[in-house]
């Protein structure tokens, strides 16, 4: 149905930011994975925040960095989605996709899901 498709395009965009996070890390590096509510807009919101500690993104690509043709891969390189599909299929879902990052330091994708929009289910699996 029509929640499992937003499902699995929301786990296509977990999946690419992962992606990212490791090509961020060459030399290895931590990823963490937060999960939080935004008690600011009465808990509607899921809130991840997608963390590695690699190279960080320059401030003259912060900007750019979910523009469609934008990408700082080599040829053959890129095999994800690109940020921008990812903004765009989190904005559909009507969340919020954002970023911070300093350089030699590390980047945060903060991803936003709606908590009632049934296209994300976060709550344990109940054995009967």
């Amino acid at each position: 149905g029509e929640a499992l498709g937003h499902r699995n395009r929301s786990i296509q965009v977990f999946l690419n930011l992962f992606q990212n996070a490791f090509q961020a890390m060459p030399d290895g590096g931590t990823l963490t994975i937060i999960q939080s509510k935004d008690v600011t807009e009465s808990n509607n919101f899921h809130i991840f925040e997608i963390r590695d500690t690699g190279l960080g993104i320059p401030k003259e690509n912060l900007d750019q960095i979910f523009d469609p043709f934008f990408t700082t891969k080599e040829p053959g390189e890129g095999t994800g989605l690109g940020l921008a599909i990812c903004y765009g299929i989190i904005k559909e879902l009507g969340g919020f996709l954002s970023v911070s990052s300093e350089v030699n330091e590390g980047t945060s994708f903060f991803v936003k899901i709606p908590k009632h929009s049934g296209h994300v289910q976060m709550n344990p699996i109940k054995s009967v």
